[in-house]
């Protein structure tokens, strides 16, 4: 009996291998692809706003880092005929190995998402390979709780920091057009996200909700965190919400601001305008249409000094509405029902001061949801909701939202 071998797998193999082979110059040199890079003042770049310092203030073309969990970019481009896949640029300078693990991301290209993807200088980016239009979107999905917000002159060490994108060299920048209409999520731990993962938790939720809405959105939290609370692991770096100190019976007292962070994005960054409004990207004019605070729950469980928590929380929703004139303010009340009652007389004492202004509002899921996480890896997790509980509040908090803005 004769063996027969077919050459046709061969020659498949030759020819992929052929294609697959890199262009070499006479001397037999390897020749890389020819690339372009899109830099981050492109306007194929949409930052999430509120979110975002660059090397020249807010702005600059060398780079944008955040140390936002949730905050999140979008690049837009038109593809050439290179068959090669785009690649993310960051700078990990000022990455710390003993101190902390590098920050991951996840992003999503074309529809199809990647996740857990640990930061690095470059990051190829599978898929976009054919010609045409393209859209990548990338998320700041987890980061370790320590050395994000810097000092002044010094920025934190621990962030993601972009500084472009590499495309094949006849690829075009497109036109990423934000949406003016934004929200602000404020919070703790629970805002950041500790207990879901892989952008399960509520606030990116509530946010992703709010796109479909027409808005963009940008998350402002960090573990620890309270009205005076400061966050990141203790003692932390990240400044309270809005600090008073030496107050009586939950009024007066001395305003810290240095020790605050309600006006800031990291240490060395204004999140106001030249007004005094809380800015998207720095420029006038650019004030959120929706304000979502979630704190109270380390204030009570690091039991800060009562009298300034509160004094703290009616201060500070006064000077908010002042920095947002026409913001609507969602004031959650924590999921565990933490300093509940302080800030309801705190709405209270806003209603009192601005009799005409009906733009601040209490969201309360209420005292069931309480009672279901004080049952320690329950169904709907602990202190620290699990992605059950997560996806449970971000319906019903986005709910209470929509009806207030009359988008449902």
């Amino acid at each position: 009996m004769k063996t027969f071998v077919s050459l046709f797998p061969v020659s498949i193999f030759v020819l992929v291998s052929a294609l697959a082979t890199p262009v070499s110059d006479c001397r037999g040199e390897e020749k890389k692809p020819a690339t372009t890079t899109l830099s981050v003042d492109s306007a194929a770049f949409t930052f999430s706003p509120g979110n975002w310092a660059g090397d020249e203030g807010r702005g600059g073309s060398g780079y944008r880092q955040t140390w936002n969990p949730g905050a999140y970019f979008r690049v837009t481009w038109e593809a050439g005929k290179e068959a090669s896949a785009p690649v993310l640029l960051l700078d990990t300078s000022t990455f710390d190995k003993e101190l902390f693990d590098a920050p991951r991301i996840a992003y999503q290209l074309d529809g199809v998402w990647q996740g857990d993807v640990p930061c690095a200088e470059e990051i190829v980016l599978e898929g976009a390979r054919d010609s045409g239009p393209h859209e990548l979107t990338v998320f700041l999905k987890s980061s370790r709780q320590t050395e994000r917000w810097g000092s002044e002159g010094v920025s934190g060490r621990n962030v993601l920091r972009v500084t472009g994108l590499r495309i094949g060299a006849s690829g075009t920048p497109g036109v990423s057009a934000p949406s003016k209409k934004w929200a602000l999520i404020v919070g703790d731990s629970i805002t950041e996200g500790v207990g879901a993962y892989d952008l399960e938790c509520y606030s990116h939720l509530v946010g992703e909700g709010l796109r479909e809405w027409g808005y963009e959105y940008g998350v402002s939290a960090c573990g620890w965190s309270g009205w005076l609370n400061r966050g990141d692991k203790p003692p932390g770096d990240v400044p309270g919400y809005y600090v008073i100190k030496d107050s009586t019976d939950g009024s007066g007292g001395e305003y810290v601001e240095a020790e605050s962070r309600w006006n800031k994005i990291d240490a060395n960054t204004s999140l106001l305008d030249e007004k005094g409004h809380i800015s998207a990207t720095g420029a006038t004019g650019e004030e959120p249409s929706v304000i979502l605070i979630n704190y109270g729950t380390n204030d009570s469980l690091w039991k800060q000094n009562p009298s300034d928590v509160q004094s703290s929380m009616k201060q500070g929703l006064l000077a908010v509405r002042g920095a947002a004139p026409e913001a609507e303010i969602f004031v959650l009340i924590p999921f565990g029902q933490y300093k509940a009652e302080e800030l309801r007389t705190a709405v209270d004492a806003f209603r009192e001061a601005r009799p005409d202004d009906d733009k601040i509002t209490i969201t309360d899921l209420g005292p069931d949801s309480a009672r279901a996480l004080k049952v320690k890896e329950g169904y709907w997790g602990g202190l620290h909701p699990n992605p059950r509980a997560h996806a449970t509040f971000a319906a019903k908090v986005l709910a209470r939202i929509g009806m207030k803005l009359g988008d449902m």
